[in-house]
């Protein structure tokens, strides 16, 4: 149909005028625009409510950009159709191994720029993997539970569960991965057949990550069983009328284990680390 329309339809995400699709969907430019640099960016945004439930129409769709975000995903707007998208003008020449350090924040890889650091050559599946494990890091730490963790007990807990946090994002991730990321199809397949909202999604986070026996300290123990506990509670009330999707989504849990970290670093992080341990780069996030 191209991208003008004799007359208008409602854009999916705000409701506003649409003359034609950006990026697969029929949105406004406005929409069109902020979704384009969001992505283009890797904007992490925070939701002003704290709930995720905001709403998003053409009076009020700068309030939240966290939600007017979530629902350009949840419209299905195609990140892929961003990130292939060419200007006008030549690029600079940069080498392959200096993009994937720009998929990740400067801090995150200033201490392995030498080339010296990188055990080989990366390529679209590795600079994928390591957007994904930044927003899925920096999601967690913004997380209206397992954020009120402090930074120290964060970055203990993600050493251990930062490979079920990538693949729960990764299954989340609104492009098609399962062929990107060979033997992780089941699990993407398990995750997806869930069908989680982005409130369910938080709620699956701090169920996986409030874990008190990762922790020390007595006051960061207590703050992370109640968060814990929180979580169950919300889940459960979600829940109430399908007592079977409850079991589904905690039986979930195992599945993200399956590829297991050290499987999942080998193939997609170590070409792009090299011998960093990857501790130390969620600890920059």
């Amino acid at each position: 149909m191209g991208r003008t329309l004799p007359t208008p339809v409602p854009c999916r995400v705000c409701g506003d005028r649409s003359f034609g699709k950006h990026y697969g969907v029929y949105c406004c430019d406005g929409c069109s625009c902020f979704f384009k640099r969001s992505v283009r960016r890797n904007i992490i945004y925070t939701c002003i409510s704290g709930d995720g439930r905001c709403i998003i129409d053409k009076a009020r769709r700068n309030w939240c950009p966290y939600c007017r975000l979530q629902r350009c995903f949840s419209v299905q707007m195609n990140v892929a159709a961003v990130q292939e998208e060419r200007g006008p003008r030549k690029p600079k020449l940069t080498s392959k191994k200096s993009m994937a350090f720009t998929t990740l924040s400067p801090e995150a890889f200033s201490f392995a720029s030498s080339p010296m650091s990188i055990s080989s050559e990366t390529n679209p599946t590795h600079e994928l993997a390591a957007q994904i494990l930044l927003v899925a890091i920096k999601q967690a730490r913004c997380n209206s539970g397992f954020g009120l963790l402090n930074r120290s007990s964060q970055n203990c807990i993600l050493s251990y569960l930062w490979a079920p946090l990538f693949l729960l994002r990764a299954a989340h991730w609104p492009t098609e991965n399962s062929n990107l990321f060979p033997g992780v199809e089941n699990t993407f397949k398990y995750i997806k057949h869930l069908k989680l909202s982005s409130i369910d999604l938080e709620i699956v986070e701090n169920i996986l990550l409030c874990r008190a026996d990762l922790l020390d300290d007595g006051d960061q123990i207590t703050l992370a069983g109640n968060i814990l506990t929180r979580a169950l509670d919300g889940l459960a009330i979600r829940t109430a009328l399908d007592r079977r999707r409850f079991a589904n989504i905690l039986l979930a849990m195992p599945v993200l284990f399956i590829p297991s970290a050290v499987v999942l670093h080998s193939l997609l992080f170590r070409p792009v680390i090299g011998s960093v341990p990857i501790e130390t780069v969620i600890s920059t996030i």
